[in-house]
Order: structure tokens, then C-alpha cells, then sequence
């Protein structure tokens, strides 16, 4: 289940030959070491997290009646970071929003082709062109095994306004990061593709982005896994929110009444958290070269809801080898959630 949890990385399973996954690089072939022990304080958790040779951030928040997360722990949660397959979420929002408006069904087909295949993590890859699937089982895909596939097969249905929309509907405070919001195969042939690329998409602005993106040839892939190395974040090849953000974005997700949306979000709680504790936890996490995110939205056995984010980014792939280490801190911090009382 811990390994479960990652999912951008694809790429560094691939080039590092290791196991599954889930995001668009998953990353879950970590070195194996000895299980750290458990944190007994917010404090010693962030100081974990500052161990790290990256750049960090963190959040712990209670979802109020209204909606709004108000934090309980929190380390520098208000800067935008590289989010990795975190992602995701918005996606799901702009899927789920099209179905509110009747423009889109769970059940409605999606045909995989070429041109909409990515790399793993995920399966749906392998399937042949003219094959389908329904919206519901991509999004499920998207969530529980970080599907870039099933992720591209949504994006293209939808539409990537419709995305970029949703992260505004959803509370991203600075939007205008991720637009235009990159595909998963649009994340791969810019951040690894043809030499220079990634030095032309770091100094142009919106316009021109939007630009290099129409100039990318369609069809099969041209890059492969083994290609993604080194970290292209911080030539602006990802997608950016604060720990806040990520917050909203999954409060605003769990607001829903629609128990189809619920499925998809109940598909991967990421690590080991105690169920009697914690009857509902959903993840969606991430990770590429030189980037781990973790998201968790739990529901306390009382009713009280928590989400807690951590964000990790270095200029060095190797900063950030340890994922087990990294996503265990998830479980750690919800044993200290379960202890939270009072608004």
C-alpha cells in the first residue's frame, strides 16, 4: 500500500528499472532502509522534513463547515512548489465538473489511441488502439494507480480550459502557474524531448508556451523512460501549487454529493492509517526527478476531516531517493491528527 502512493514518477521507475507505481514519473523503487521512528510531535516532523537536502513545505489542516482549511501544523505552506502527479486532482475537478453540467457521464467511453498514450505509471498504455474506456474506470486509474494514460484520455475529453478552470473553481491562489497546463505526454517531450526545448519553455512567457506546446508532434511518444533523468522542475517543466492549494483542491473535491465521485477519490489510501481511527483516507500523491508530494483527505471515526500535504523539490534527483521515508511521515501525522481536538 506505502508504495502505492506514488505516482508521478513513472519515469524514475522506468529509467531506474524498478517496480510499479503511480503519477506521471511514479517513483517507487526506493532504497530499502529501516523504518524511521515514530514522530511524537508536529515539530519533530517538520524537523524530519528539513533534514531533507530540497526545498520543503507542509500542512496539516482541519476542513471547516465551510470548507476552508484551517491549518494545525504547518511549515511554509503559501509557497507554490512542483505538485507532480498531485495534479491530478484538478483534472478530476474539471472531469467531475462536466458531469454536474450534463456535458459528461461516468459511464460515457473514452477510446485509447496513439496520440493519447503516455508512459506508465499505469496500465491503460497497454491497451490497443480503438480500445475504450469508461470515464469512471480512467479516473479511478488516474487516482489509485497514477494513470497518465487514463489522464491524458480525461484531459483530452474535457478540454484544458476546462482544467485550467478548475483550478480556480477549486481555490488555486495563483493559477496563472500552470496555464497552459501541461498533458502528461506534454510534461515528458518538453522536460526530455529535443535538446533545448526545456530551455526555450523556461524563458517564454504563457503565449509562447502555448506556442511550443501546438508545435509538438502528435502520435507515439518519442520519448521513453529511460530519458527522464534529471529533474526539469525548475526549468518550469511541472505543474506548481502551495500546500494550500493542494488543500483546497481536496476539500473542494470531497464537497461533492456525487457518491461516483466518491468511488473515484476512495480508490488508494497511500499508506498504512488506522481504519478503526480513520474510517475514510484518500491519496494522491507524486513524484519525478527531483520531486515527492503527498496528499491525504481522512475522515476521523468522530467526523471531524483532516487534510494533510508535504512537498519536497531539489535541483538533485538523489536529494529525494528515499520515498518509504518520505510518505511514511503520512502515517505519522495522522496518528498525531487522530490526538486533534477542537477547531
Amino acid at each position: 500500500m506505502r508504495r502505492a502512493a506514488v505516482l508521478l514518477a513513472v519515469i524514475v521507475a522506468l529509467s531506474a528499472g524498478c517496480g510499479t507505481g503511480g503519477t506521471t514519473g511514479s517513483a517507487t523503487g526506493s532504497a530499502t532502509t529501516s523504518a524511521p521512528a515514530p514522530t511524537g510531535s508536529w515539530d519533530e516532523l517538520r524537523g524530519r522534513l528539513t533534514a531533507l537536502d530540497a526545498d520543503v513545505g507542509m500542512l496539516a489542516a482541519r476542513v471547516g463547515d465551510d470548507g476552508d482549511c484551517e491549518p494545525v501544523a504547518e511549515l511554509d505552506p503559501g509557497e507554490p512548489r512542483p505538485m507532480a502527479s498531485i495534479f491530478k486532482l484538478y483534472v478530476l475537478g474539471a472531469v467531475a465538473a462536466a458531469v454536474d453540467a450534463g456535458a459528461l457521464s461516468w459511464s460515457d467511453p473514452l477510446v485509447v489511441n496513439g496520440g493519447l498514450r503516455s508512459l506508465p505509471s499505469g496500465e491503460l498504455q497497454d491497451r490497443p488502439d480503438g480500445s475504450s474506456v469508461p470515464v469512471g474506470q480512467a479516473a479511478a486509474a488516474m487516482i489509485r494507480i497514477s494513470d497518465n494514460t487514463g489522464t491524458e484520455l480525461l484531459m483530452d475529453r474535457v478540454g484544458r480550459g476546462a482544467v485550467e478552470d478548475a483550478m480556480t473553481a477549486m481555490g488555486h491562489s495563483r493559477p496563472e502557474l500552470n496555464r497552459p497546463f501541461l498533458t502528461t505526454r506534454e510534461f515528458f517531450t518538453v522536460g526530455w524531448g529535443r535538446t533545448g526545448l526545456r530551455d526555450d519553455w523556461a524563458r517564454s512567457g504563457a503565449a509562447a508556451q502555448a506556442r511550443i506546446l501546438a508545435t509538438l508532434p502528435g502520435g507515439p511518444l518519442q520519448v521513453t523512460g529511460r530519458d527522464i533523468v534529471d529533474p526539469a522542475w525548475d526549468s518550469g517543466v511541472d505543474w506548481f501549487g502551495s500546500a494550500l492549494d493542494v488543500c483546497a483542491a481536496q476539500a473542494a473535491l470531497h464537497a461533492s454529493t456525487d457518491p461516483e465521485l466518491r468511488a473515484v477519490l476512495d480508490q488508494n489510501r497511500g499508506v498504512t492509517i488506522d481504519r478503526a481511527e480513520w474510517p475514510y483516507v484518500s491519496f494522491k500523491g507524486g513524484s519525478a526527478p527531483g520531486v515527492l508530494t503527498a496528499s491525504w483527505y481522512g475522515e476521523r471515526a468522530d467526523g471531524e476531516r483532516y487534510v494533510f500535504v508535504m512537498q519536497a523539490a531539489s535541483p538533485t534527483a538523489a536529494a529525494l531517493a528515499d520515498q518509504d521515508a518520505f510518505f511514511e511521515l503520512g502515517e505519522q501525522a495522522f496518528a498525531l491528527l487522530a490526538g486533534h481536538h477542537g477547531p
